[in-house]
């Protein structure tokens, strides 16, 4: 946990673990549902570059381009998966932060 003074200074206003717990777990759920509304167009518009753009050399390949074929249950897949690996990673920062002592992340900053 990086942020041990914000942590302390909220509970010592009063925030209880579960609240820190909550702001913690909300802030790792944005930022996995804005990386995930960000990547799939990227990801999207790459797979399009490939296939429209990017030749074979017909001497070498059999085929003359990279065949791309995109499905949205795998899109969907992806997305929830890497939204849950996010709410996953945050597990454990959150019950770090919310077990915190206020006073000793104070007395050490």
């Amino acid at each position: 946990v990086e942020k041990h003074r914000e942590i302390a200074i909220l509970k010592a206003m009063g925030a209880t673990g579960r609240a820190v717990m909550r702001i913690f777990i909300l802030h790792g759920l944005v930022i996995g549902i804005v990386g995930t509304v960000i990547g799939i167009p990227l990801g999207y518009s790459f797979c399009w570059a490939i296939q429209t753009f990017y030749t074979l050399p017909g001497d070498v390949y059999y085929l003359s381009r990279i065949p791309v074929n995109i499905k949205i249950v795998d899109v969907l897949t992806v997305a929830v998966s890497a939204i849950t690996i996010t709410f996953l990673a945050t597990i454990h920062p959150c019950r770090q932060a919310a077990r915190l002592d206020p006073a000793e992340a104070i007395r050490y900053e």
